[in-house]
């Protein structure tokens, strides 16, 4: 399975990512260390308003592909924020 996301930073930017583990992944773009992306170094997590499940390696990245070149799409997904450390918990409890 694989993770399609959205996440919302403190200056109200949007980063688009996808991961097969959502609470390592996320846990990364926290810590701002070298496995983050560059973007969230300077933009600071703080929300997620997107997170959608996909089967397939492909569909996963050609629906990131989609947001990450189509703003007005990307907004339509957006939706309820969750705090990015209320999803980590939640996604380690499953585990």
């Amino acid at each position: 399975m694989y993770f399609v996301y959205i996440i919302e930073t403190e200056d109200e930017t949007y980063y688009t990512g996808m991961t097969n583990d959502v609470a390592r992944r996320f846990q990364e773009h926290l810590s701002g260390d070298s496995k983050s992306a560059s973007y969230l170094k300077m933009h600071k997590p703080k929300y997620v308003v997107y997170m959608v499940e996909r089967k397939t390696r492909g569909d996963a990245m050609r629906l990131e592909k989609k947001l990450k070149k189509d703003y007005k799409f990307k907004i339509e997904c957006v939706g309820p924020r969750r705090d990015i450390r209320e999803v980590i918990d939640s996604e380690l409890s499953y585990r």
